[in-house]
């Protein structure tokens, strides 16, 4: 019984390899993904359909990609980001270094007109398989480089987190964020100054 057992593992793994790998030629035939080399993407879970992924090397991703337009997901080198979700329209980039937890929300768009006769049709554009961004707000976010972002974090259009910074739990983030500094509530404010490294410094 035990050399059944052990002569059951290893193809488990190889199943749980193969299903990436059939995972990763399914995305790369409906969106363009560069990636860097000695990095591990999660593929089932990235799901990306349209738009352009690059990713660089040394990364772990393991979150999900929705496009909602024709947009671009960068994602720079020794990158970790967890079970999250990246929604893009125009364009989202991630520095390097940077961690990313479980939960979050990185989005550059607000999804629907904030004016009821802007968004009145989108259900039943859905069903036509439209979406009408005219009076959709979109606005591109920029992660610097060495930023930690805490689970459950969100992070709205427009956004930009300058390196070093970090933003805790549950934060959601509408506005700026400056360098070396950690913010934290909703919406998310300064709480302190970081002593962060410069990149001269790493």
């Amino acid at each position: 019984m035990e050399r059944l057992q052990e002569s059951c593992r290893p193809p488990v793994i190889g199943v749980s390899a193969l299903v990436n790998e059939v995972a990763h030629l399914i995305v790369s035939l409906r969106t363009h993904v560069e990636v860097g080399e000695g990095t591990s993407v999660r593929w089932l879970r990235l799901g990306a359909r349209g738009g352009r992924v690059r990713i660089g090397a040394h990364s772990i991703v393991r979150c999900r990609i929705a496009f909602d337009g024709p947009g671009v997901v960068t994602i720079g080198r020794r990158c970790f980001i967890g079970a999250s979700h990246i929604v893009c329209h125009t364009a989202i980039t991630i520095g390097d270094d940077a961690i990313i937890s479980w939960g979050v929300t990185i989005t550059d768009h607000d999804s629907h007109a904030i004016e009821w006769r802007g968004r009145q049709n989108d259900v039943s554009d859905w069903m036509r398989g439209k979406k009408n961004w005219a009076s959709v707000k979109i606005a591109p976010v920029e992660l610097g480089s060495r930023v930690w972002i805490g689970f459950g974090v969100t992070i709205l259009k427009g956004v930009t987190v300058g390196d070093g910074a970090v933003i805790a739990a549950r934060s959601v983030v509408t506005r700026n964020v400056p360098a070396n500094v950690l913010v934290a509530g909703t919406p998310a404010r300064i709480v302190r100054q970081i002593n962060g490294l410069t990149e001269e410094g790493r």
